[in-house]
């Protein structure tokens, strides 16, 4: 579908002033760019932008979900984070400039308003508030990928494992077997997520039910043991 320029409409708005690079800026500075976005309704697995492509323009997920994702050489998918409604797609490659290092695309039907790279510059310019909220999402953006780098220098159980263990910590419940969570995505998105495919992510369920650490029914998981969880998916044990 062609872009079209979008007028001041209510939910544009609204997730433009949710987005996170940009909190502290005055409705007027929200106006102009909700004025200025171009916005596309897309259908899932539609891309947003490609790797290695001219890092000219950046969005906004205006409603759906998206990830970011690098295609290695043997067609395995390693998502670096998933997008949710406010959440900026390819703004880091545009304050870069360059081109963009990873691909996005939608993961359901979604809403984008894009945004060319000037807007983002001007907006920084005018408003010093919103220069400081970039620094803070860069930083914490530096943090999340160190994250990453060091999940996939472990193995594929290890992987799993320091992922239930943070999903743990964040949304566990407790029962009298252990700490319950629901995965949140289908095992296939997970296997992505931890750089994998669903047939070794499967193997390395398997290992952390035989060594006692969790149990499974469907998408349910209780963590037995949050302890020797923690230490598989550090990578070290205190033995």
């Amino acid at each position: 579908m062609t872009d079209r320029a979008a007028p001041l409409r209510p939910d544009v708005r609204s997730a433009l002033r949710e987005c996170r690079l940009w909190r502290g800026a005055s409705d007027a500075a929200i106006d102009t760019l909700a004025a200025n976005a171009r916005v596309r309704q897309l259908p899932r697995g539609a891309v947003l932008v490609e790797e290695g492509e001219s890092a000219d323009r950046f969005g906004v997920l205006v409603a759906g979900k998206a990830r970011v994702y690098h295609l290695g050489a043997d067609g395995r998918r390693i998502t670096f984070e998933t997008l949710g409604t406010g959440d900026p797609v390819a703004a880091v490659a545009v304050l870069a400039g360059g081109r963009y290092p990873a691909h996005a695309e939608t993961v359901t039907p979604a809403t984008v308003a894009w945004l060319p790279r000037e807007a983002l510059f001007e907006l920084m310019e005018s408003e010093t508030a919103v220069a400081r909220a970039m620094m803070t999402d860069l930083a914490n953006r530096v943090v999340n990928l160190t994250s990453v780098v060091q999940t996939l220098a472990l193995d594929v159980p290890s992987r799993l494992a320091r992922h239930l263990f943070q999903r743990a910590l964040a949304v566990g419940s407790p029962t009298t077997r252990g700490l319950q969570i629901e995965l949140g995505m289908p095992k296939a998105e997970l296997a992505a997520a931890l750089g994998t495919v669903p047939e070794t992510l499967s193997r390395a369920f398997a290992r952390l039910r035989e060594d006692g650490l969790v149990e499974m029914e469907g998408r349910n998981v209780t963590i037995l043991d949050v302890r020797g969880l923690a230490e598989l998916g550090s990578g070290y044990s205190d033995e």
